[in-house]
């Protein structure tokens, strides 16, 4: 019996409930979050209770349902997450690595890596993809250079990347995996904003499909799924045995999972894979596609179309910055996006996203760029990274919770800093506890008065 039909059978039958959760299905609880959520949405939230079952411990509907899609997502064994693809890769980490393990890790990956790194205490090496200074945004792995690290470091365990990057640009993840192989490196994909990609071939192909060990994927990013909806999947042919994975994942999931958040993964999943899902984002993906052969045609408009998910639509405008395109949008025209940076804007798009919706932001960037708008606010100031090697002084897991003082930015250079920074959106880290604050560092964080660093 599917997640699903459970819930619906559950609620015919009425039953009389001494359990958690106390809102008793909607019957009580607070007024305003019950009428603002719907009564129906509480009226699926129960506990593991009588012919449920556990996600620490799945045997029933919740192991069915992880079946079913493991056999849609052609994996060895799929797990549904019902908070983020952050804890999908953190189990991911600890299932491989274990204390002082050395792991390989592109700067590009999320930040939720750092937790990884403090849980499993394994020591990172960065691998620094090139930066696009045209556009602002890292660009694929370098074959070359992975081939070259990983000759170079020989007791490399894992490999971390992600792939699309945030805004949609895709490695070659078969010759990495090949690579990993080589080495006896095992790979992880943080595959978060790929979660459609094995439902319409034209957007990328999955990294299960390509020799990956484990992939992370967001269903609720492009996939239409509720916040945070994921899915963790050990590729067919690894190694990597799921009981391990399983008790990785019970370490940080709570042991009181929420059944909306189930049976939407299930249900998501399900839908993605019928005809009429499939029908839906094929007709997203025509769409968007044509809307980016319009842009293509309007002067001092670029979009950036280079190997990449056509769901991210990543745009700059001549003679403007990404924050001051971001700022016309969202002021004049109630637009908000995903991302700015100097150079360009990412719009995120999704199963979601109308034809209507697409139009709105056409009409915008055309009437932008024909008519040289311009904010009348004053410009804010802007904090721009410049990407730079990382010097790793020590692991995030040695100097988690060693004494620290605040200093101001000014005395801080050359210190060891113990504070965790990244620009939000996209979660990229700029400077890790233990990592050495240097001049770019300084630069950037300018309007930031003091740092914690080690003492």
């Amino acid at each position: 019996m599917s997640i699903i039909k459970f819930i619906k059978k559950i609620k015919k039958i009425n039953r009389t409930l001494f359990t958690t959760p106390s809102h008793n299905q909607g019957k009580g609880g607070a007024p305003e979050v019950i009428n603002m959520l719907g009564r129906k949405f509480f009226s699926c939230d129960y506990s593991e209770i009588e012919g449920a079952d556990n996600l620490a411990n799945p045997i029933g509907i919740i192991k069915q349902a992880q079946d079913n899609a493991s056999h849609i997502y052609n994996s060895k064994a799929t797990f549904f997450l019902t908070n983020g693809s952050t804890s999908g890769t953190i189990a991911g980490m600890n299932a491989i690595l274990s204390r002082n393990d050395k792991v390989l890790i592109t700067r590009n990956c999320h930040k939720s890596v750092y937790n990884g790194l403090v849980i499993t205490g394994a020591v990172p090496i960065w691998l620094m993809p090139h930066y696009n200074r045209d556009w602002g945004i890292y660009e694929q792995v370098n074959i070359d250079y992975l081939d070259e690290t990983l000759s170079r470091n020989r007791d490399i365990k894992l490999f971390i990347m992600t792939n699309p990057t945030y805004e949609g640009l895709l490695s070659d993840v078969q010759a990495i995996s090949d690579i990993c192989r080589k080495h006896n490196v095992k790979l992880l994909v943080d595959e978060a904003h790929g979660a459609l990609w094995n439902f319409h071939k034209a957007l990328g192909t999955p990294a299960l499909l390509q020799g990956a060990d484990i992939v992370v994927q967001s269903l609720h990013k492009t996939a239409g799924a509720l916040n945070p909806s994921a899915l963790l999947h050990i590729g067919l042919e690894s190694d990597i045995d799921p009981k391990l994975v399983q008790q990785s994942l019970n370490l940080i999931t709570t042991t009181s999972p929420s059944y909306p958040l189930l049976l939407n993964i299930e249900g998501t999943v399900n839908y993605l894979n019928s005809e009429k899902g499939k029908l839906e984002l094929s007709q997203l993906v025509k769409n968007i596609n044509r809307m980016i052969r319009t842009l293509r045609t309007v002067p001092n408009l670029e979009v950036f179309s280079y190997n990449n998910d056509v769901t991210k639509i990543l745009v700059k405008v001549t003679n403007m910055s990404g924050y001051e395109l971001s700022d016309i949008l969202f002021e004049k025209y109630n637009i908000e996006d995903e991302l700015a940076n100097e150079k360009s804007v990412l719009f995120l798009t999704g199963i979601g996203t109308t034809k209507t919706k697409l139009k709105k932001l056409e009409k915008a960037l055309v009437e932008i760029c024909s008519n040289n708008i311009k904010i009348t606010e004053d410009e804010e100031d802007y904090n721009i990274f410049t990407p730079v090697e990382p010097r790793v002084k020590y692991t995030p897991a040695l100097v988690w919770g060693m004494p620290y003082k605040e200093i101001e930015l000014k005395y801080a250079l050359s210190r060891v800093s113990m504070e965790l920074i990244s620009d939000y959106p996209p979660g990229i880290p700029i400077l890790i506890p233990g990592e050495v604050i240097k001049k770019e560092h300084l630069d950037f964080l300018k309007n930031k008065k003091k740092i914690k660093v080690l003492i």
